[in-house]
């Protein structure tokens, strides 16, 4: 396997193992759960103010509907620039990526009380991981991915700050804890790096490739890394 893929596929298995701690951390380690609960209680907003306003409306942002409308675009904007390769991988990272948040919330549904901080359960006994900020940071990666070279430091920029703020706002509507964040993000690189290793092992070879080497002088390693 060449090393530019197998470096991509060594990430996604680490994130996925990463998983694993930050499961634990969350559910059976009492100084992880109590920092959990911490900062759960200290960002945890009232049903009141503009700030709460504010979470709704970014929260709002990664429900169904917003979530495939933004997939949509992305999915177009790929294929306006040539990039159906990328188009694709774009799909699969969200879709994955939101699929095996579901699962995760089935096999890992189970209560989490934190009465020292909140008197009360956790309103969602399947909230690890989230499923809004899945939706966020997949749909970061994915525009990420189909965006040409010159034009993916502005999305980093507005798929970092998009993931931040529904990373918070969730939080802060006392939807989940900031593992379940933790543990999204988790999810989605996994993905992204299989999809940026099925890119690479996958891309197309031959007279019209130019050599990586050339590639490389050209335009550096970052704008060729998602070809």
């Amino acid at each position: 396997m060449p090393r530019d893929v197998r470096n991509p596929v060594l990430a996604s298995l680490a994130c996925a193992l990463m998983l694993i701690p930050v499961v634990v951390l969350a559910y059976a380690f009492g100084p992880g759960e109590r920092l959990d609960g911490s900062i759960f209680s200290h960002l945890a907003a009232h049903d009141s103010g503009a700030g709460h306003a504010l979470a709704v409306g970014v929260g709002s942002l990664g429900d169904l509907l917003p979530v495939l409308a933004m997939l949509a675009l992305i999915v177009t904007i790929g294929l306006a620039a040539g990039r159906g390769r990328q188009a694709l991988a774009a799909v699969v990272i969200v879709v994955g990526a939101g699929l095996t948040t579901q699962v995760l919330k089935h096999l890992l549904s189970h209560p989490r009380f934190q009465g020292e901080f909140l008197g009360l359960d956790h309103p969602w006994a399947n909230s690890f991981p989230s499923g809004h900020t899945t939706a966020a940071a997949s749909l970061a990666a994915a525009l990420l991915f189909v965006v040409p070279p010159r034009l993916r430091p502005v999305a980093a920029g507005l798929g970092a700050t998009f993931t931040t703020a529904m990373g918070i706002a969730v939080v802060v509507l006392q939807w989940h804890y900031p593992s379940d964040v933790v543990g999204a993000l988790l999810v989605v690189g996994s993905w992204s790096f299989v999809a940026l290793a099925a890119l690479r092992l996958l891309r197309p070879r031959g007279p019209a490739s130019p050599p990586r080497e050339r590639r490389e002088s050209s335009s550096g390693r970052f704008a060729i890394s998602l070809q």
